[in-house]
């Protein structure tokens, strides 16, 4: 049989109750925070005495109001991650693909103990042992388990599992470094460029005006994949780009709902000389019109996966003795197309509209030495421009 004695309203309960000839203090308190079915939590705290049990429930208290308290738990780091992930896919903020890559990315992280840890047991030293251990992997790897990482711990901080995320301190915990070098830009050199024309003028394969589009827009083949027929707006010389090719959970290619990037939907200008690809592709016996709409489809009016192109891209070269065997990627021609344009003079920032990137440091970044190349090429010229006119001192 137990006594009580109410506190005030949200300070808790306090009672004795008596267990197999013990006694025991007991204080039970309601915070803000919600189980699974929706109902506020409800802890207990114990004691020897009643004063022990006060100061507790005093101390947690101070802690509730003063935002400080934290709710022990023992999920692990793994299983959050594991749920906001599923959570995003179920809430269609990720598409088949992007759950894949997400999931084989957590998969990575599992492969250290940290992730099997739970979330209120992890120290800094686990996490700078973790960050160490991933610079293994590239940097745009590193990239994706950092996000996940962030996420993770911001999500513990509004559970109220941990009290801050180690993250939020950018100069201990900023993203780690990869021990293997960024692989460099590659593109078709201008004979390489003259030798894959010639070859798409000669060339039967049926996805070969894919091949001159990449070549001469910088759409991803995933882009120009899955055009839609009226995506090609002759009338107002655009190409609107909105939705790719991706894959569903059964390794099947699918049109996405969207591009790859927020920044990926966009509109190309099409100047005379894609205009007279398109034009040339639509009155070839390679266009079928199809259930789906599409402007390029396979033999059994289905959409076309980017390997199957690729896989022919390869070929192509291959057969004309074009580039490097298998280093080569359909990829390149979207490369090529910024390398050209960057070379004839275009500004960082159009160019970045035009290949969709999120920002102009994105361009910079990905094509930075084709634009170093581009500086010294221009200072050359405004060198002997000075010189032709008398403006240099020779020494």
């Amino acid at each position: 049989m137990g006594t009580s004695k109410k506190r005030g309203n949200g300070e808790g309960t306090i009672f004795k109750r008596e267990i197999k000839g013990k006694t025991y203090w007991i204080a039970e308190y309601t915070i803000e925070m919600y189980d699974k079915n929706g109902k506020r939590k409800r802890k207990t705290i114990s004691g020897k005495t009643r004063q022990e049990v006060k100061l507790k429930l005093e101390k947690v208290i101070t802690e509730l109001n003063t935002n400080t308290y934290v709710d022990k738990s023992k999920i692990t780091f793994y299983q959050i991650a594991k749920e906001f992930i599923d959570t995003g896919y179920e809430m269609n903020k990720l598409k088949p693909s992007s759950y894949k890559r997400k999931l084989h990315t957590l998969q990575e992280i599992s492969t250290h103990y940290i992730a099997g840890m739970e979330l209120q047991k992890i120290t800094e030293n686990d996490l700078r042992d973790f960050f160490t251990y991933i610079t293994k992997y590239s940097n745009s790897t590193i990239a994706k388990i950092y996000g996940i990482v962030n996420h993770t711990f911001k999500i513990a901080v509004r559970r109220n599992i941990l009290r801050f995320n180690f993250l939020d301190d950018q100069i201990e915990f900023s993203i780690p470094f990869s021990d293997i070098k960024d692989r460099k830009v590659s593109a078709l050199t201008i004979e390489e460029q003259q030798q894959f024309v010639k070859a798409m003028k000669e060339t039967s394969c049926r996805y070969k005006y894919q091949f001159l589009i990449s070549l001469f827009t910088g759409m991803r083949m995933g882009e120009i994949n899955a055009l839609d027929i009226d995506d090609i707006d002759f009338n107002n010389k655009l190409i609107h780009i909105r939705r790719t090719i991706t894959r569903g959970l059964n390794e099947r290619a699918m049109i996405g709902s969207y591009t790859k990037t927020i920044n990926g939907t966009r509109d190309i200008i099409m100047d005379r000389h894609v205009e007279s690809i398109l034009k040339d592709y639509l009155s070839s016996s390679y266009y079928h019109e199809n259930d789906l709409h599409l402007l390029f489809c396979n033999s059994r009016k289905q959409c076309i996966s980017t390997d199957t192109t690729n896989m022919m891209f390869k070929y192509i070269c291959e057969q004309y003795n074009i580039g490097k065997g298998s280093k080569l990627h359909q990829h390149m021609l979207r490369h090529t197309f910024a390398t050209r344009c960057i070379e004839a003079g275009m500004p960082a920032s159009v160019l970045a509209k035009i290949m969709g990137h999120a920002n102009v440091s994105t361009t910079l970044n990905v094509y930075c030495d084709v634009f170093d190349r581009f500086k010294q090429t221009h200072i050359d010229l405004s060198y002997n421009y000075l010189k032709e006119n008398g403006l240099t001192m020779d020494f």
